[in-house]
């Protein structure tokens, strides 16, 4: 197979961007970050990466300066993840991909029987934002930790089938 382009070098910024996270594994890495996954185990569980490619993108994660390690055991050493400001500044990239889905990648059908996958309402007010970027509420334009989480019962199912193999 033909290797592809490195674009990291590019002067375009979509093309550099895409280096990282134009990588499906890196998205749910980041995806599983943002819900407060920080363990090696974890993320293979959430992602069905396997374990090489799991190392390898959050090596590369760490070598990026979005993720950094930090020792949660001494003996024997064992490391949870942790988004740096530069990690932190990619929740909108992740939170326009989820908008996007949730308008036009699920079919009339998926829509109707579990509505959204994830419900986000915004922490300083309450309100259930939507699929919008500025709060409907109180206006605040909404970024990482302005936002909680939570996951439609379809969502929770299939990850937890997905722990259980």
């Amino acid at each position: 197979m033909p290797r592809r382009t490195d674009l990291s070098d590019t002067f375009c910024p979509v093309g550099r961007s895409a280096e990282l996270v134009g990588d499906r594994a890196v998205l749910l890495i980041l995806r599983d970050l943002f819900f407060g996954v920080r363990r090696f185990e974890a993320f293979q569980a959430n992602t069905g990466l396997g374990p090489q490619i799991l190392a390898d993108r959050l090596k590369r994660m760490e070598r990026e300066g979005v993720v950094e390690k930090r020792p949660y055991q001494q003996r024997p050493v064992r490391h949870e993840y942790w988004l740096t400001d530069k990690g932190k500044a990619l929740f909108d990239v992740l939170y326009a991909m989820r908008n996007w889905a949730e308008r036009w990648a699920y079919s009339p059908e998926e829509n109707g029987a579990f509505g959204r996958a994830v419900r986000y309402t915004h922490r300083k007010c309450g309100t259930d934002v939507g699929l919008s970027s500025i709060c409907p509420q109180c206006g605040d334009m909404l970024g990482y930790g302005d936002l909680k989480g939570e996951m439609s019962p379809a969502l929770l199912a299939e990850r937890e089938a997905r722990v259980a193999r």
